[in-house]
């Protein structure tokens, strides 16, 4: 340990020794350097400022969709179908929007920025590619959009970050009423649709039901059983009535002879009844009626999912037109662009201690390999020799 630190502190010494034995050398690389870059950040390099917005992406529609999605179990679908986007999909469209082209070269039209930055250059996308190198848009912790634009007049760049607000908020505006139209347009094309096979249905099922005297199967069947049940209680009660007038006077009374017409009339009846001959009373033929209930309900079940479909698509057209027609702002700003005159380029300090520390590091270098070269120059060794050529050559030259 201590012939290390020993070899370290001769190292060292060495070094500071090297150092000051060539301290005008030393120092001239030291401070030249410095001295350049501290006129450069102070005088020649222009500063840049920064202007800076912090905005929230673009609400959710109002249920535009949810309701849709929860009555039918599509709304991912449906909002594929559509077109409709979600929430991150809005996010996503504002990002773009600010990322555009045409945004960016309402900017440069806006401020003349082909004069401002004195562009020299003969192709448009040269004079973008400037302008994107000094704009910005990032999502901080909080998910808000930070949108910044540097430039060397701090008062401009505040401009240029309220315009770009303004036209992105128009541009997703204009971006929403084109999509919601879109969505109008189908929905309106699917509520006609949908209205002409209501229409449909609805007289057909008054056909059925009048062709088939068949208008409330409920109603009409438990009236056909209490129909049924009394004339087969009343065939019962006259059947009792001839087997006991058959056994007191026989089958030639008049009795009985009124009480078999009575028994034939309650069994035509019931016959007719079975057979479906009152249908126009409200009756069902009983054989029938399994087929006809089927028939009915599943009509009935159509005509109200069309209801329920038209409901929908009503409802949705309407919802439709409302964004259609809304233009209010969609990002909210947090915290506006201001007139910041705090430079954020060229950073002074740290330019002036990075020079310093590569000045400080190069001047040792240098002033250290001047005094190893000296002490093999007095040794006479291979390495001087090669060193007295080397500026022999430059003599010569």
């Amino acid at each position: 340990m201590q012939q290390e630190s020993a070899g370290i502190i001769e190292v060292c010494l060495r070094l500071v020794n090297n150092n000051l034995k060539h301290f005008k050398l030393f120092l001239a690389i030291l401070l030249l350097p410095t001295l350049f870059a501290f006129v450069l950040v102070m005088w020649v390099i222009k500063p840049a400022y920064s202007a800076t917005a912090v905005v929230t992406p673009p609400s959710s529609s109002q249920g535009s969709l949810s309701g849709l999605g929860s009555m039918l179990s599509g709304g991912a679908g449906m909002g594929s179908l559509l077109g409709f986007s979600g929430n991150d999909e809005e996010a996503n469209a504002v990002w773009t929007i600010f990322n555009s082209w045409e945004l960016h070269d309402m900017v440069i039209k806006e401020f003349n920025l082909a004069e401002h930055y004195k562009f020299d250059g003969h192709f448009h996308a040269d004079l973008l590619k400037l302008f994107r190198k000094n704009f910005g848009i990032e999502m901080n912790k909080e998910d808000m959009f930070v949108i910044y634009v540097e430039d060397k007049d701090y008062k401009l760049a505040a401009k240029m970050v309220s315009f770009m607000l303004e036209k992105a908020d128009s541009a997703f505006n204009a971006f929403k009423t084109k999509q919601a139209r879109q969505s109008r347009e189908y929905f309106q094309s699917r509520l006609d649709s949908c209205e002409q096979k209501l229409d449909s249905l609805l007289r057909d099922f008054v056909k059925f039901q009048v062709d088939n005297n068949f208008y409330e199967p409920t109603i009409q069947m438990e009236s056909t059983l209490k129909y049924l049940s009394a004339l087969q209680a009343k065939r019962e009660e006259v059947s009792i009535e001839m087997a006991y007038e058959k056994a007191d006077r026989g089958e030639k009374s008049k009795r009985y002879d009124e009480l078999s017409k009575r028994y034939q009339g309650v069994n035509t009846a019931l016959s007719g009844t079975l057979k479906g001959r009152h249908e126009s009373l409200g009756m069902v033929a009983l054989k029938k009626s399994p087929e006809l209930s089927a028939e009915y309900f599943r009509r009935e079940a159509e005509i109200r999912i069309q209801e329920t479909l038209y409901k929908i698509l009503r409802q949705q057209n309407e919802e439709m037109r409302l964004e259609e027609a809304k233009m209010l702002t969609n990002l909210h700003i947090l915290v506006p662009p201001w007139e910041n005159d705090k430079k954020v380029y060229p950073l002074r300090g740290v330019t002036l201690l990075f020079a310093f520390a590569v000045s400080f590091l190069l001047a040792t270098i240098v002033c250290n390999l001047l005094g190893f070269l000296e002490v093999e120059n007095a040794r006479g060794s291979s390495v001087a020799g090669e060193w007295k050529c080397f500026k022999r050559f430059f003599k010569k030259s």
